[in-house]
């Protein structure tokens, strides 16, 4: 029958001769969208874990990095800063070249990009914007260096906003890398060097402020009784830089 003379049929014959009705269809697209809905959201789910390995890996290449810097120059490298400096050889922003005068990072520059050009790494994080990284000034300087077994950290890494300490007692942090995650609040683009919105959780302001204090824990969504958080924060402690340095005979 043709589709016109469906229509003029009753129901019951319009069932037997004329194929699926309309609101089977419609069940038919309804059930599929289900099922599509159910496969998809695994995926996107797993997309995000992805990405959020990729960048815990991309971090510790970082730490690594930063230890073989100080174990071929005994200090740690200066961050690219974020802001226009004097344009000269060592003072350009966002160029991935560490930032330093007369042998110190510039001062207010000890915040800023990971200075990927200097490490030779990859300039952004996998949803497109810098890595950020805090030194602790005296572990950066150059001329003349300071580092040794006795040189004093300034960085802490907490839980929460200023809770209990993930670094161990004794054992600061001289350095410290992070992403800002999937909703790059705080972050700089990579492309276009134009700042993200800023983040609206206390933990995660912790880590945009560029100060010494810095928050690593669990992520968590929009609406989550301890804030949104999706950072991904990694920190180089003394001891550690110590050791390597040690064993590859830069410090006695």
């Amino acid at each position: 029958m043709t589709a016109i003379e469906c229509m003029s049929v009753s129901p019951d014959l319009r069932k037997s001769h004329c194929g699926f009705t309309l609101v089977e269809i419609a069940i038919a697209i309804f059930i599929i969208t289900i099922l599509l809905g159910s496969i998809l959201v695994p995926l996107t789910t797993q997309v995000e874990q992805r990405q959020v390995s990729e960048t815990q890996k991309m971090l510790e290449d970082i730490k690594e990095a930063l230890i073989g810097h100080a174990i071929a120059k005994g200090h740690l490298p200066c961050p690219d800063r974020t802001t226009p400096g004097g344009g000269g050889a060592n003072d350009t922003a966002n160029d991935g070249v560490e930032d330093f005068a007369a042998g110190v990072c510039y001062v207010g520059a000890v915040a800023g990009n990971v200075p990927w050009a200097t490490l030779g790494l990859g300039a952004m994080d996998p949803w497109g914007n810098r890595f950020r990284y805090k030194v602790t000034p005296a572990y950066a300087q150059r001329s003349p260096i300071v580092l040794n077994l006795t040189t004093a950290t300034t960085l802490t890494v907490h839980s929460i906003s200023a809770g209990p300490l993930l670094t161990a007692p004794g054992d600061g942090a001289v350095a410290v890398i992070f992403s800002h995650g999937k909703n790059g609040f705080g972050a700089m683009n990579s492309q276009t060097n134009a700042a993200r919105p800023a983040p609206t959780s206390a933990d995660e302001l912790d880590n945009s402020a560029g100060g010494t204090g810095y928050t690593s824990r669990a992520i968590t969504q929009v609406g989550s009784t301890a804030g949104e958080f999706d950072d991904i924060v990694v920190w180089l402690g003394k001891y550690t830089l110590y050791n390597r340095m040690v064993a590859a005979g830069k410090l006695p």
